[in-house]
């Protein structure tokens, strides 16, 4: 059982993308949390593996809104997966069967994914957060913190975790440019300036907003050739 955690603000098509590669997989036992806390904004998708939390105020800061949104997860396992990221074809069935063939981690991941700029596939690379799993276990024990940059790091690597890391396919599609904002580009800055950041950068939506989920660029496809 895997509970997908999506945090998600002022990227609508974004995240119909994301959401679209979730409903893709061959792995009917999971469930999608989608966290949004652009206050003026409310998303409506139905679904009944697909759970959505709009609201009413803003959290202070990426790690708060994560330690949050993990705790909405029904399942013990639980994939970190961004809104202007993808989970890659059969991603759910292969975390599944690393659980199961590794029992008894903290965290799961894969040492690479699949990275694309400005949608377009460049190569398969590292990074921090290549679809990593986490069990419920494990994220009672930790401290979140309060940031918004380096987060993923220290929820990871800072509480001495048990980690399996994975050489199969990668289970992610990581994605970056596409003209929207990327907190992880801005660097260390003050909560303030990021919000502003952010503010300026993102669709302008409000009110009841319907979502459907798609590909506006066929990723798999891509992957493929």
């Amino acid at each position: 059982m895997i509970s997908v955690l999506t945090l998600t603000y002022g990227r609508k098509k974004l995240l119909e993308e994301s959401i679209y590669s979730f409903l893709q997989q061959n792995h009917n036992k999971s469930e999608m949390v989608i966290i949004n806390d652009e206050i003026n904004v409310t998303y409506n998708l139905n679904h009944p593996n697909i759970k959505i939390f709009n609201l009413t105020e803003r959290f202070s800061s990426i790690s708060v809104k994560l330690e949050w949104g993990f705790k909405q997860c029904k399942h013990e396992y639980i994939y970190r997966l961004d809104d202007d990221d993808l989970l890659a074809p059969n991603a759910l069935s292969l975390v599944e069967q690393q659980i199961n063939d590794n029992p008894n981690y903290e965290i799961y991941r894969n040492k690479k994914h699949y990275y694309f700029e400005n949608n377009k596939f460049l190569s398969i690379n590292g990074n921090v957060n290549t679809g990593n799993v986490y069990s419920k276990k494990y994220l009672n024990r930790i401290n979140f913190g309060d940031k918004s940059f380096g987060e993923d790091t220290d929820i990871t690597f800072n509480f001495n975790a048990k980690i399996h890391n994975s050489n199969k396919s990668p289970t992610m599609i990581y994605r970056w440019g596409m003209s929207t904002y990327h907190v992880s580009g801005m660097g260390s800055i003050t909560k303030d300036k990021m919000e502003k950041w952010v503010d300026k950068l993102v669709e302008k939506n409000e009110g009841e907003v319907d979502l459907f989920p798609k590909f506006n660029d066929d990723y798999y496809k891509m992957l493929k050739k």
